[in-house]
């Protein structure tokens, strides 16, 4: 199975791997797994746009987008208007390549307020629900981080304390933690093929 990681640092980040560290996380669930991971630092929904519209889209099973973190920022931010506007573009290009069920859009992930200058759990709820609003009209799959991490018996701070401490990159518990809901729907997905074939 191969996959396509489209998104910002949270995808991208190593936190002292080799690779980037979901790529690594994604693998110890799913070992045989093979990883487009285009995610760069600091991207915006604009420039994964831009991305899309001047790289081939390799041939993969599955497309996780994770693109918001800097859309909501404060400080450079995409108003709420044009980000959906970006979203929906994305997945109509992405609807070229890929069936809607295996296209799974990722909302934004809480962030640590008492370290957070630009970014707050408002901002996350708005742009999140930008991201559930465009998954329900497209039929896409949907990954609610907020929720993923809410389950965890870890404190939210402990979970996003990774190397650079500031309260939205987040390190291995959260890495390991987001990689087992993306491997649950990536699997889920499988059970519902068997069910559907066997019907």
């Amino acid at each position: 199975m191969k996959i396509l990681l489209l998104g910002d640092s949270l995808f991208a980040r190593l936190e002292g791997k080799t690779i980037p560290h979901i790529d690594y996380s994604l693998r110890e669930n799913l070992p045989n797994l093979s990883i487009e991971n285009w995610a760069v630092s600091g991207d915006n929904s604009f420039n994964l746009l831009k991305h899309l519209s001047i790289k081939e889209i390799p041939s993969c099973d599955w497309v996780f987008v994770f693109i918001d973190a800097n859309d909501l920022a404060q400080h450079k931010q995409v108003f709420l208007g044009e980000y959906l506007q970006n979203l929906t573009q994305i997945v109509e290009i992405l609807l070229v390549y890929f069936p809607a069920q295996r296209i799974c859009l990722m909302t934004p992930s809480p962030v640590d307020e008492t370290k957070q200058v630009y970014r707050n759990h408002r901002l996350v709820e708005y742009y999140g629900g930008i991201v559930k609003q465009v998954a329900e009209t497209y039929h896409t799959r949907l990954l609610d981080t907020v929720l993923t991490f809410s389950k965890s018996d870890k404190h939210l701070a402990n979970l996003l304390r990774g190397s650079m401490d500031d309260g939205l990159h987040f390190g291995s518990a959260a890495y390991r933690l987001l990689a087992r809901a993306m491997t649950d729907i990536i699997k889920e997905a499988g059970k519902s093929c068997l069910v559907s074939c066997v019907e």
